[in-house]
């Protein structure tokens, strides 16, 4: 009956380790490239461009009128004047709020959606790769 109790002891102390272990997180946060333009991969004939700000915001462009773009310009009230300067047609979508740090987590702050850091050159937003330009 001992040798049972004792039994019983290390496998529930074994048990009580291993889930501990398997279930510890990494709580390392990755920092951004702040004032940084990022720029998604072509996707059909556009492209997606983001930046992050040190004081809370975040700019987000979808357009097919250019391939890149500066801080300055994704950050500026012209900015599809710009974008028809560059080119007379396409479409452009600007998107810009503020974003939020919350359990280690970016958000945006209207939709709450996720901004991940999955590198240094690297964020990962509304299901796109972005990668510094």
């Amino acid at each position: 009956m001992k040798t049972i109790l004792i039994i019983m002891k290390i496998f529930s102390f074994v048990l009580f380790a291993s889930t501990t272990v398997v279930n510890a997180k990494d709580t390392t946060i990755l920092n951004p490239s702040y004032n940084k333009v990022y720029r998604s991969d072509r996707i059909g004939d556009s492209y997606h461009f983001l930046l992050l700000t040190k004081s809370g915001m975040y700019y987000h462009l979808y357009t097919n009128r250019t391939d890149t773009l500066t801080a300055k310009e994704l950050t500026s009230k012209d900015l599809l004047s710009i974008l028809k300067k560059k080119q007379s047609w396409g479409q452009s979508f600007p998107k810009s709020g503020k974003y939020t740090i919350n359990n280690n987590k970016i958000y945006t702050k209207l939709l709450w959606d996720r901004i991940k850091i999955t590198s240094k050159n690297s964020i990962k937003y509304l299901n796109k790769t972005f990668k510094l330009q």
